[in-house]
């Protein structure tokens, strides 16, 4: 069982700010993330252009497909993702789930 590491890119919706963003990545860490076993870690990064990365370590893929499958059925989910603007993202061309080499 290998870790995996996911880089999600996130880009604000309309009207949404870093403000936003930052409050509801609080309270998904909190009311979800910090109950799931199969998250490593995760960090919430701003990249030059100005979107953003939610980079996302799991135990597994496994526990990747299982956190998922959680998340689209999470009202605290659905509150976080409230605040990205997803009318575009496509999840298969877009987020990379990446085998971890090492972790330090």
């Amino acid at each position: 069982m290998s870790p995996v590491t996911v880089l999600a890119p996130i880009k604000l919706a309309e009207g949404k700010s870093e403000a936003d963003l930052l409050a509801a990545s609080k309270v998904f860490q909190e009311d979800f993330v910090a109950h799931e076993p199969g998250v490593l870690r995760r960090e919430l990064v701003r990249k030059p252009d100005g979107t953003y990365l939610d980079i996302v370590q799991f135990r597994s893929h496994e526990d990747y497909l299982d956190v998922v499958k959680k998340e689209m059925e999470s009202p605290v989910c659905a509150t976080f993702f409230a605040v990205m603007d997803l009318s575009d993202f496509d999840p298969e061309a877009e987020m990379e789930v990446n085998l971890s080499l090492e972790t330090h």
